[in-house]
């Protein structure tokens, strides 16, 4: 096992904090089975070889860690940290500063751009780690040894990784354009319950009054699972609201055919007050058609540019011809006659003039 210093009080959180300047490598452990937010059970810390092992269960003063986290000055390393940041923003309620996610770096100097941290650490520094307590329980004390063991490793070798991908990142001329995807990450809006209906499957058909149905009775459930740390589909599925949009007139007989009797009771006048609130509101801009066979075929075009592009430089395909990147790029041209934001800077560099004279011939 790792030699690693638990914290179990605020004063040693506060003492341990004193070190974490610089360059800190982190990672989480969590549990989120059935609830909306994820619970913590663990916040690993390494700087150098110093590692630290935080119980959540234990600390009520976190000012040391969020302000180590917010530091612009200090380089948080992590891996794949979109989950972790989830995590910290509701836990700890700050978003990091200074990120630098090694998944992501790998992704500017291979052609892999989803590697797991474990396989990761094997191709750059031929370590082996055990992969055993993925799923074990961290909310559980005292942890095992085995956990202890695999919480250590999960974050030591994060400041050999920083080095290594740096300079590579550096001798490859290639870390402006890392710099400027992370700077995007970090600035990535936090969820907003009155958006989550553009996602909805099958939306797009729906007209404005419609919409705004929908609009309202997702928002309204975001902030009930939210209230209740309920999953989403534990309150109502997706398919269900779409389905109450579609009425005019929502009524309770309608509620009580498409849930639960107990759902039903407990949601029913709530969902009535959403829906027809949502519709004295429609939504104005109608949501984007599927792409119709022309508009696919610029895709596909876009597509062969970004992936001969990227295999020419040795980049992850996906940095430069992921299809909702693509698609969105298509879907923003036809509206402003301009590449969308994920295609300027380095990415409008490389492929931004192609992509502007294949665009260049779509209808109007």
């Amino acid at each position: 096992m790792a030699k690693h210093q638990w914290i179990d009080s605020n004063a040693r959180l506060a003492d341990a904090a004193e070190r974490w300047n610089g360059v800190i490598g982190l990672d989480t452990e969590f549990q989120r089975t059935d609830t909306f937010y994820p619970i913590p059970g663990l916040y690993q810390l390494v700087a150098d070889t110093e590692i630290w092992l935080i119980d959540p269960l234990a600390i009520d003063d976190w000012r040391p860690l969020t302000r180590a986290l917010e530091d612009p000055a200090t380089v948080k390393i992590m891996h794949s940290c979109s989950e972790d940041l989830e995590l910290i923003a509701h836990h700890l309620g700050v978003r990091p500063a200074n990120l630098f996610d090694t998944q992501v770096a790998y992704a500017f100097v291979s052609e892999h751009l989803s590697i797991s941290y474990a396989n990761l650490v094997k191709a750059l520094i031929g370590l082996q780690l055990s992969k055993h307590q993925v799923r074990s329980d961290w909310l559980r004390r005292p942890l095992s040894d085995a956990q202890v063991s695999y919480a250590c490793e999960d974050v030591a070798s994060l400041p050999a990784l920083h080095r290594l991908l740096s300079d590579e990142l550096e001798a490859k001329g290639r870390w402006n354009w890392f710099r400027e995807d992370m700077a995007l990450r970090e600035a990535a809006p936090i969820i907003d319950p009155d958006r989550y209906y553009l996602g909805v499957k099958g939306a797009w058909r729906l007209n404005g009054t419609q919409l705004g149905a929908l609009k309202a009775l997702c928002a309204w459930r975001e902030s009930q699972a939210m209230a209740e740390d309920r999953p989403r589909n534990r309150v109502v599925w997706d398919e269900h609201l779409l389905h109450f949009a579609r009425h005019g007139n929502l009524t309770m007989a309608l509620i009580e055919a498409r849930l639960p009797h107990r759902l039903a009771q407990r949601y029913g006048d709530a969902l009535v007050t959403a829906h027809n609130e949502g519709r004295a509101t429609p939504v104005e801009a109608a949501l984007p058609r599927p792409l119709n066979g022309g508009q696919s075929a610029l895709v596909k075009q876009l597509r062969a540019v970004g992936l001969d592009r990227a295999a020419s430089l040795g980049l992850a395909p996906e940095l430069l011809s992921r299809r909702r990147d693509l698609e969105a790029c298509l879907r923003h041209h036809a509206s402003t006659g301009e590449l969308s934001a994920t295609y300027q800077g380095w990415r409008g560099a490389l492929v931004g003039t192609e992509f502007a004279t294949i665009l260049g011939t779509q209808a109007p």
